[in-house]
């Protein structure tokens, strides 16, 4: 792109050429096992895949689920971990967006239709139930700028560039992630935000 409007459009500090997925803080590994934020960015690193959330307000609209993300620029990571009524903590992964795009995921449709006929069969994965009407509380996720990827994330796609990187908080989950996964080779750090390389550390 090389019209010079559009490329300082793009270049607001509210933007970002990147999405992030938060893990949550527990969730089910198996039908007797609540598992909490390690083991779950555990299960990613083992199985190279984000899988997609199956929760009802997802499947409501689409039963293959998605890989859920936000759009924020990394200057307001932290605050989104600090803020998110889901209690998700800065631990997942970050991925540009272009390749998502090129993956199939696109951004939400806020939208107030139950009927999920309404939608065409390829886009219902993006709905999100929204009421900014209700009362006493609206339903409303509109601050999160979701993306969604339908059916989860194989993270093994091949690329002439790196397209996704590892995010946790501070170094010692990077330590910690560096020693478990000899595959990893580079983690987004929050505390220092920057990427730093396992060759550097």
């Amino acid at each position: 792109m090389t019209n010079p409007d559009y490329i300082r459009a793009l270049n607001r500090s509210d933007l970002s050429q990147w999405v992030v997925h938060f893990v949550r803080s527990t969730t089910l590994v198996s039908p007797t096992h609540l598992g909490g934020a390690a083991e779950i960015l555990d299960g990613i690193f083992s199985e190279w895949r984000i899988r997609p959330s199956l929760r009802e307000y997802v499947t409501r609209y689409c039963p293959d689920g998605a890989a859920c993300f936000y759009d924020a620029p990394p200057s307001v990571w932290s605050a989104i971990a600090a803020t998110n009524p889901s209690g998700r903590p800065p631990i997942g992964v970050i991925c540009h967006k272009n390749k998502i795009w090129e993956l199939g995921g696109r951004p939400v449709i806020y939208t107030d239709t139950f009927d999920s006929n309404v939608w065409p069969e390829q886009e219902r994965f993006r709905c999100v139930f929204t009421d900014l009407r209700r009362k006493p509380q609206p339903i409303d996720w509109t601050h999160e700028r979701e993306w969604r990827v339908r059916g989860g994330l194989n993270l093994r796609q091949p690329s002439n560039y790196t397209w996704w990187w590892p995010i946790v908080p501070n170094r010692e989950w990077m330590t910690y992630l560096f020693a478990r996964y000899a595959e990893l080779q580079s983690i987004y750090v929050i505390s220092e935000n920057a990427v730093t390389n396992r060759s550097v550390t």
